[in-house]
């Protein structure tokens, strides 16, 4: 990359569903969103991550290098916090739909911000955060209504159907005990079945090793859940040669990313989702989330449009929110008020060009003279990027200057 200058079913019967037609699997997903329990391991693999904190998500994809797709400074940003650890990750929309703001729904591991780690959320207008799911529905739905559940892996099937598993056991659930390596879904009020046993998920565990001829063993848990038309994907807290892949269950099972190829160093994964077809947005990146005035500060982007210009945006003020009517995250989280935005640049931003592999570097100097604007307690500037080539605008940035 050239670098310039930015300134401003139930047990096995209900796993037979993956296979198509013709009796062979569906073709998987190309593209994953993840994150990990830990930070990324340092290695040559992961040098170009902008961030391997555990509250990062990830976008990875066979071939390619993995990139962040949510940062600590994007959390920031977005949400006014920074969480602890993304525990689970799924998007709510379809398609193009999906890289909205209001497309992401995740879950924490510990209680913040005023939410559960059982509770499913969502990203609000304006930069907050939203429940999506309480915790106490899905407590309510397994017969359990005063247990303290902990959510570990999610997603949405095509009916809108709730798809999880828990981090821990439950006992005297409408299905009898729980584990946490069953899959489970809510069927409605009161109402939920299980896709998957521990047991399936293990024999489906065992099975793909074999096939790539790697070593197995116990299950450990099911960390995430993926589910994309009629197949289920998930990613296992151990054995610990394979709780850095992504394994299909079902009859067919595979390993359909193994840990090399996802490119986080054998980082163990937490959260996983499937990227959609259509999901067609950039991410951007700066090497710091806290920084003091005048800090040099190095900038990526990745995922944009090939070869496309594309616009940076910087304000002091992040702003109410205001939603453009485009793509991608589609919301605005910069005051267009902000005597920076206007005065600095009169209305002109700069520019950079995509390589052919929709990637682009900047280096800059934050200003030295000024905080910038308050934003959930603290000062600090905001970024964004416009993508014109599909006219689509990235989650922002915010570096809190102290």
């Amino acid at each position: 990359m050239n670098t310039k200058t930015w300134w401003p079913a139930l047990g096995l019967c209900g796993l037979l569903a993956p296979l198509a037609p013709n009796g062979l699997a569906q073709e998987a997903p190309a593209r994953w969103l993840v994150s990990t329990t830990g930070t990324v391991p340092d290695a040559p693999e992961t040098q170009g991550l902008m961030d391997g904190d555990d509250a990062c998500l990830f976008r990875v994809e066979a071939g390619m290098d993995a990139f962040a797709h949510a940062t600590r400074g994007n959390w920031f940003a977005m949400a006014g916090m920074v969480p602890g650890d993304i525990d689970g990750v799924a998007f709510r929309s379809p398609g193009a739909a999906a890289a909205h703001r209001g497309g992401l729904a995740f879950s924490l591991l510990s209680n913040e911000g005023g939410f559960l780690d059982g509770d499913v959320l969502g990203l609000g207008f304006g930069g907050a955060l939203e429940l999506v799911v309480a915790e106490a529905d899905i407590a309510l739905a397994l017969g359990v209504p005063d247990a303290a559940l902990d959510l570990d892996g999610l997603d949405f099937d095509g009916e809108g159907r709730l798809v999880f598993s828990l981090q821990a056991d439950v006992a005297g659930t409408m299905l009898g005990d729980v584990g946490r390596g069953d899959v489970l879904r809510m069927e409605g009020p009161g109402a939920v079945s299980r896709v998957a046993a521990a047991d399936d998920v293990q024999f489906a565990l065992d099975m793909a090793a074999a096939n790539a001829g790697v070593s197995s063993g116990a299950l450990g848990d099911v960390h995430g859940v993926a589910v994309v038309g009629a197949d289920t994907f998930v990613v296992v807290q151990s054995p610990s040669a394979l709780d850095g892949a992504i394994l299909r269950l079902g009859v067919a099972p595979e390993l359909v990313l193994d840990e090399a190829a996802v490119g986080l160093a054998g980082a163990e994964l937490d959260a996983l989702a499937a990227v959609p077809n259509g999901f067609d947005v950039g991410a951007i990146a700066l090497s710091q989330h806290t920084a003091v005035p005048g800090t040099a500060v190095h900038g990526e982007g990745h995922g944009f449009t090939p070869g496309a210009p594309v616009l940076l945006m910087m304000a002091g003020a992040p702003g109410p929110g205001l939603d453009l009517g485009v793509g991608g995250f589609g919301e605005l989280l910069m005051d267009p008020n902000d005597a920076f935005w206007l005065g600095t640049f009169g209305g002109t931003f700069p520019m950079e060009v995509a390589d052919a592999m929709g990637r682009f570097a900047v280096d800059f100097g934050l200003p030295s003279a000024s905080t910038g604007a308050a934003w959930a307690g603290t000062t600090g500037w905001s970024f964004q990027a416009f993508d014109l080539g599909n006219q689509a605008l990235t989650a922002p940035f915010r570096v809190q200057v102290f």
